[in-house]
């Protein structure tokens, strides 16, 4: 009995370090280094996405008072705001990836179909889509007690969680990997074409398109095996064990 509470202790002390630590390494860099490949759209949701997600942990891993289970807003908003900024950075990141397939096609034409006024303009909409798409979670997001007396941000609705799951799991994921994948990889064909076949050259940009590919398809499925546990786990009676086991793997899928 006490080797399983020593166990749950540590576990629970690996969660908060995780989510410590790599928080405020992740916020760090996400304040300094920006990088100019994004839209400024994509950078302002990138940064939202930050303050909104890790800020809160942090508040709460140093102060130790979760201000998610303290402030039904901040619950709310958090799931909000904070999944609908980031749902809209990778899609500006995609309509950046058609801009540059636009830009390097061989149809001169092509070159000037988007302008900076239509840039802004496809900007909006894409926030006022997605925000619409995900704004029940204004509704159902709300504090509940787990099997330890802890206070949770969850959606405790049935329906409102499977929507939830394939909602994100369509917009925050399949949607982005298909767009960015398809106009890179058709960035790259016209860039292979255009220019002269030196390896030199074919092997950076290669190496540039795919590891851009890689980068999102690597946040988007932690982001589906994250959804996925959390709906197979919801229904499902845990004790405090499980309860830090739980802690530990959603810490660790909350970085990716």
């Amino acid at each position: 009995m006490d080797n399983l509470v020593n166990e749950t202790a540590y576990l629970n002390f690996i969660a908060q370090a995780i989510l410590m630590y790599g928080c405020l390494a992740l916020f760090i860099c996400g304040i300094i280094g920006p990088t100019p490949v994004f839209l400024l759209f994509s950078f302002a949701g990138s940064l939202t996405t930050f303050l909104t997600g890790l800020l809160p942990q942090l508040v709460a891993q140093f102060s130790g008072t979760d201000p998610l289970a303290t402030y039904l807003i901040l619950c709310k908003l958090r799931w909000f705001i904070g999944i609908g900024s980031a749902t809209v950075a990778l899609h500006c990141l995609g309509l950046a990836a058609l801009n540059q397939y636009l830009l390097t096609s061989r149809d001169i034409g092509r070159h000037s179909w988007i302008t900076r006024r239509r840039a802004v303009l496809m900007s909006l909409f894409v926030i006022i889509f997605f925000l619409g798409l995900i704004s029940p979670n204004l509704v159902y997001y709300t504090h509940t007690k787990n099997s330890i007396n802890m206070t949770q941000c969850v959606i405790i609705n049935p329906t409102a969680a499977i929507y939830n799951t394939y909602n994100g799991l369509v917009i925050y994921s399949l949607l982005p990997i298909i767009i960015l994948s398809t106009f890179s990889l058709l960035t790259w064909w016209n860039l292979r074409n255009k220019m002269v076949r030196r390896a030199e050259m074919e092997r950076p940009l290669t190496r540039l398109v795919f590891a851009q590919i890689t980068m999102v398809l690597l946040a988007s499925t932690g982001y589906v095996i994250r959804r996925m546990y959390q709906l197979y786990s919801t229904n499902i009676p845990n004790d405090a064990f499980q309860v830090a086991q739980n802690n530990v793997f959603n810490s660790v899928f909350t970085l990716i």
